[in-house]
């Protein structure tokens, strides 16, 4: 039987209920390294060799044995043989003696024997002969064997986030494929009579664009979105196109009908799915009227109308789900800040978790301005760079305190 709970639950309580009853469906697949970028790997990968494999020279220079350069100066050049040339990538048969140096490019592979790199601004060439003016310390400008990486090395975590420059490291290992998870569908279902697509509503009608936005924010969490269209106040209709969404899809988000009183179209529409688990009123301000449920181990999670309170509900209910389903921690970054002014909670839910959007502003030190106003408005996340996740003890934050702000990727600039 779903457990259905009525007073307001605090938001740890209530992700910890539903995720107990998540079973997540992950599978693995193979992909190209050159489309692996923005995908969760689904193992540990290890580097098939050393890097580099040789020691190779970090400057073009000459390469010598380092017992034959002692005492070396610009008083007292040291007179070496020219034994030959190496270019970058390439490797000299030639074993180097004490009296000898090769010229060696940036890049290009020690010959044998060779221990040191002179560079060569501190070297002149005449007549076969290399004058060293620098007694460079024995090792100096060589990129040894396995001093990036060893093989056997993990270059890459199970559960990472792929990012550029990993795609460099494993295109630069030879590696042609990797495996990641799956990406999660999750459909995105608007409801009310009252919306409409149309760009030109009639009288009555309003615009839906919530759901875009949450489209865009999924798919910066690497998810694929899915549009589950506008389905209007018929309880019969949106069973049929919730039973369908999560049929094909991993997780369902819902867009409106959530009330605090009277009847509620989804979360009775959901109720009547036999969930695992519902709950109905969580202590976050705003978005305390949000719903979230386990239906056959797909979360379900019924946002608010107003946007800032769906977006709260969102950020700190929908994102943990969405990256445990992907098999990581979530995407967010914490940026230490002064707080501009100063902040009060709401007297009615002060008891109550709250997010507090911010405007950072670069200054001598990054400064993060509260931004306040109803919560139907749009400007005040247009505005927004990132949020604060007040604890529900805390009821004033002073301007000049320390606060953490909280970017995510597809909601903060830059990310």
């Amino acid at each position: 039987m779903p457990s259905r709970v009525s007073d307001y639950t605090s938001v740890n309580v209530a992700l910890s209920e539903v995720t107990s009853k998540v079973r997540v469906r992950r599978s693995i697949e193979r992909v190209s390294v050159e489309s692996a970028f923005h995908r969760v790997s689904s193992d540990i990968v290890v580097a098939p060799h050393d890097v580099p494999k040789l020691p190779t020279s970090h400057m073009d220079g000459f390469a010598v044995v380092y017992e034959g350069i002692k005492g070396a100066s610009p008083s007292r050049p040291l007179a070496l043989k020219l034994a030959g040339k190496v270019g970058p990538g390439n490797q000299s048969e030639r074993r180097v003696g004490k009296g000898e140096a090769v010229q060696v490019a940036t890049g290009a592979i020690l010959p044998p024997g060779a221990d040191t790199v002179v560079p060569k601004e501190y070297a002149d060439v005449s007549e076969g002969r290399v004058l060293v003016t620098l007694a460079a310390e024995k090792g100096s400008y060589v990129y040894g064997a396995g001093e990036d990486f060893r093989k056997g090395d993990a270059i890459l975590a199970k559960g990472r986030w792929v990012r550029a420059q990993d795609i460099g490291l494993l295109v630069g290992l030879g590696f042609a494929k990797v495996s990641v998870w799956t990406r999660p569908k999750v459909t995105v279902i608007a409801t009310g009579s009252e919306l409409t697509r149309s760009s030109r509503p009639g009288v009555g009608k309003v615009r839906e664009s919530h759901s875009l936005v949450f489209m865009r924010l999924i798919e910066s969490q690497g998810c694929v979105s899915v549009d589950g269209g506008v389905v209007g106040d018929n309880s019969k209709l949106l069973v049929r196109v919730l039973r369908k969404a999560l049929t094909t899809s991993d997780l369902v988000i819902t867009l409106g009908g959530t009330s605090a009183g009277g009847k509620d179209l989804i979360v009775d529409t959901v109720s009547k799915l036999s969930p695992d688990i519902l709950i109905h009123g969580i202590k976050l301000d705003r978005g305390r009227v949000t719903g979230i449920a386990s239906v056959d181990g797909k979360p379900v999670w019924m946002l608010p109308g107003p946007i800032q309170a769906a977006m709260n509900a969102f950020l700190v209910l929908g994102v943990p789900l969405i990256q445990g389903c992907l098999g990581r921690t979530t995407r967010e970054t914490e940026l230490v800040c002064k707080l501009g002014k100063d902040w009060e909670a709401r007297k009615r839910f002060s008891d109550f978790e709250k997010v507090v959007y911010v405007k950072l502003i670069t200054k001598d030190e990054t400064i993060a301005e509260p931004l306040l106003g109803e919560t139907e408005s749009m400007g005040i996340l247009a505005d927004a760079d990132g949020y604060i996740m007040v604890p529900e003890t805390v009821t004033r934050m002073n301007a000049g305190s320390r606060v953490k702000v909280r970017l995510v990727p597809g909601f903060s600039d830059g990310l």
